[in-house]
């Protein structure tokens, strides 16, 4: 759930949020703030209990944790990444068994969730569908690739969804204070070895005139000159916006939550294309 991303999407798709959960009570309070008439839960999952609806039509989303499972950390010991392993695959289980009417899962592309999904399609054909989505790729003026899973109808709306133009960070910022913005990714893992290696500026930079680098809950996007000169950190209202939440939406006091939040959440801009199949 994070901060309310998939619920501002959902609700801008014209959907009424009825539950949010989430174990930490800070990011919670933040959906609380945003949604009033919404239940809340702070808890710890996996649990089967949770008071979810008992008639009706409605939707499932869950967003397990994924930080555990990034190619940006290889070296995550074996037991820590099959917990994250598990949790996914718990978080399919409970919404294919739920009475959801549809369901959807956000999660990083990672080999051992793609194998989970192959899996269920496989078993439940009419229940399970996926697809590795670009952000950018649907109005959002950030690259960011995730796994989106679901109910076969609702990752057709992806599927079938044409972007005309790219958005870029000018698009959000036509005066910004500089002209290219400059990411922390100063090495990264070879897909060979695992080792990390040291990136070249020229993949530390992007101008404002493209889709902005994935925002993420750790390290830290800056704007920059073309020589990778930086001026200041992206400002967590900034990244909000880069991420598509509204200029009102009411953010985390505490920056380092913003981070997290933001960095975390499910830009609303895809979840209302994937819940509206009307969306233009």
């Amino acid at each position: 759930m994070q901060i309310g991303g998939f619920s501002c999407g959902a609700k801008q798709a014209g959907h009424k949020v009825v539950l949010a959960v989430d174990s930490d009570p800070f990011l919670l309070f933040t959906h609380v703030r945003n949604n009033t008439d919404c239940e809340h839960v702070c808890c710890t999952l996996p649990r089967d209990d949770l008071p979810l609806p008992t008639s009706g039509s409605w939707h499932l989303h869950g967003s397990p944790p994924c930080t555990k499972l990034s190619i940006m950390q290889p070296n995550q010991p074996k037991d820590v990444r099959q917990e994250a392993v598990d949790m996914v695959e718990w978080y399919l289980n409970f919404a294919l068994d739920s009475t959801a009417t549809s369901w959807t899962m956000e999660q990083v592309n990672q080999k051992r969730v793609r194998d989970l999904l192959n899996e269920l399609k496989r078993k439940y054909p009419l229940k399970v569908d996926w697809i590795v989505a670009d952000a950018a790729d649907y109005s959002v003026p950030q690259h960011r690739r995730r796994v989106i899973a679901g109910s076969p109808f609702l990752i057709a709306n992806l599927r079938t969804f044409t972007c005309k133009r790219k958005r870029s960070i000018r698009d959000v910022f036509p005066n910004p204070p500089r002209e290219y913005v400059r990411n922390s990714l100063y090495s990264r893992p070879d897909p060979e070895t695992g080792e990390h290696v040291e990136v070249p500026l020229k993949d530390q930079i992007r101008s404002v005139d493209e889709p902005c680098f994935t925002i993420l809950a750790t390290g830290h996007c800056k704007w920059a000159d073309k020589n990778g000169l930086v001026l200041r950190h992206l400002k967590g209202w900034e990244k909000a916006l880069i991420q598509t939440f509204p200029p009102d939406y009411h953010l985390p006091w505490n920056k380092e939550l913003v981070a997290i939040g933001v960095g975390n959440a499910v830009s609303p801009r895809l979840a209302e294309i994937l819940m509206k199949p009307t969306c233009k």
